[in-house]
């Protein structure tokens, strides 16, 4: 009787050991996957050329003779495109009147031997502000879009990052966006990214930097 109680007793440490040993490992599966795996930045030139936007867009409501547009207001959905260059590749004090900054006034990239990737942007004007919102949104929110940074130059498509969420209209203020997925190395990537716009190039639009936190380890210049 004694053996057989002996028994019973090393049989539950073991499980108890066993469902310890478990519960630590799921502990630490769940720290590592809540940890940002890679920590990457791109510089995007975006082309004000490339822009078009839907209804409804009207003359600045502040000086709609001096100022007719049309510029689009609050639920306008917009489509634009830019260059993705390598991190740094942008000064964040670039002045337009004085230097290009990033791209020429025609939207042609000024540093073409450096661009490693096209930028789309699609959304709506979200903001609220200055009577019609829209572009005319002071502070905060002023777009909700999906990006997509497609990074393969010879294979359009085959190597994407996306991203969702709302953008700032605010100058050097970060902010993050979800990284919903993507292509290729990045068809399971999940993450967020956080955007920070650095100023206006020579087409009249911003220049932005994107740092990258993705899951599971890539990194985009692979």
């Amino acid at each position: 009787m004694a053996a057989k109680r002996l028994r019973k007793m090393v049989r539950s440490l073991g499980l108890s050991a066993l469902l310890v040993s478990t519960l630590a490992l799921a502990d630490v599966a769940d720290v590592q996957a809540d940890k940002p795996h890679i920590r990457d930045e791109v510089d995007v030139a975006c082309n004000a050329n490339s822009i078009r936007f839907g209804e409804p867009k009207d003359p600045n409501p502040a000086d709609p003779a001096g100022d007719p547009g049309p510029h689009p207001y609050y639920g306008s959905p917009f489509v634009v495109k830019g260059v993705i260059y390598p991190k740094g590749t942008l000064n964040a004090n670039c002045d337009p009147a004085v230097s290009h900054c990033g791209l020429l006034p025609d939207g042609q990239p000024e540093f073409p031997d450096k661009v490693i990737g096209t930028w789309y942007c699609r959304g709506w004007f979200t903001g609220e502000g200055g009577d019609v919102g829209g572009i005319f949104t002071p502070t905060g929110p002023f777009v909700v879009t999906t990006q997509i940074y497609d990074l393969n130059l010879q294979h359009p498509g085959a190597k994407t990052l996306i991203s969702d969420g709302i953008e700032l209209i605010d100058l050097h203020t970060p902010f993050r966006r979800a990284i919903t997925g993507g292509t290729g190395p990045f068809k399971n990537a999940r993450g967020q990214v956080t955007q920070t716009a650095l100023g206006a190039n020579a087409t009249g639009l911003f220049n932005f930097r994107f740092q990258s936190d993705l899951h599971p380890d890539r990194n985009l210049y692979e």
